[in-house]
């Protein structure tokens, strides 16, 4: 099968006719003679957030148990950043940026 190139917005659009056509992976890939194994690296970077900042809502993510002057984020690979509520506007710029380097390791 011949390597076809796809745009950002045919890849958008071939994402959105999978949600919407109700079919399973392989019976959607078969009809457009696409590898599942392409539309799940497809699916797989939809998901994955853009690189640069990310914004953090914390009134969603309110810190359990810790003092209330302590923001506390756990990441996915156990890591922990702590910090307390006047250093916030300090790291605000940096602290995504952190957060990406600690979850490489």
């Amino acid at each position: 099968m011949p390597r076809t190139r796809r745009t950002s917005a045919q890849i958008q659009q071939l994402l959105s006719d999978f949600r919407s056509s109700g079919q399973t992976r392989a019976a959607f890939c078969a009809a457009r003679r696409l590898p599942v194994t392409t539309l799940d690296s497809y699916r797989r970077r939809a998901v994955q957030p853009p690189a640069g900042l990310v914004e953090i809502d914390l009134s969603r993510h309110l810190p359990v148990k810790t003092p209330p002057d302590l923001l506390a984020i756990v990441l996915a690979n156990g890591r922990r950043i702590e910090l307390t509520w006047p250093a916030l506007p300090l790291a605000a710029e940096s602290l995504a940026q952190l957060a990406r380097c600690l979850e490489a390791d």
